[in-house]
């Protein structure tokens, strides 16, 4: 005889394996703070949210047994970036946490943060913020792993690589921008 008992814990959700609960308390998708982000983007000229893509298409692919290539997706991420925010909201929504903002206005906003890199002097300056969209999803990942006890240390610290990236990237960034404000540009 089937009883409801209601003392009894929900039973878990079919929409993601088990295997995405299970990390041995170490974080599971990329989450860096908020500053480690905006610095490595802007000194990398754009290139580090490629990265955080693609280390979050391998965690994706990992928890989901998925056959996509990460590599790929992140390379063409202003394509692929509405699946990805999707994917990461739907991980934490399985656990009760909601993002504020909807993926395909985020993946829009990369997506055209993105293209800004083609527009004319000085113009393109603002496609040095395509990291902003993957700020919601990049927090709403950190809140997952805050509250499910998870180890984010090696993902806070900012180590030598890191710290060599935002000064040589830094100072070439700074000549970059005043030599596009001055109108030195290469035409």
């Amino acid at each position: 005889m089937d009883m409801h008992d209601p003392y009894r814990a929900p039973a878990a959700s079919s929409a993601l394996p088990a295997a995405t609960f299970a990390t041995n308390g170490v974080a599971t998708y990329y989450a860096p703070p908020t500053l480690k982000i905006a610095a490595l983007s802007l000194a990398t000229l754009g290139l580090y949210p490629v990265y955080w893509f693609w280390r979050n298409w391998r965690a994706i692919k990992r928890e989901t047994g998925g056959d996509q290539w990460p590599w790929a997706r992140a390379w063409f991420s202003p394509l692929w970036s509405f699946l990805c925010f999707s994917d990461l909201r739907d991980v934490a929504a399985n656990r009760r946490r909601t993002l504020a903002i909807a993926p395909g206005l985020l993946g829009v906003a990369y997506f055209l943060l993105y293209v800004a890199s083609r527009l004319p002097d000085p113009m393109w300056l603002v496609a040095l913020f395509t990291f902003v969209p993957l700020l919601p999803v990049n927090s709403l990942l950190r809140r997952y792993h805050r509250d499910e006890g998870m180890d984010t240390r090696a993902l806070d610290r900012f180590g030598v690589w890191h710290i060599l990236a935002v000064v040589v990237g830094g100072l070439f960034l700074l000549l970059t921008v005043v030599a596009t404000l001055r109108g030195d540009g290469v035409s």
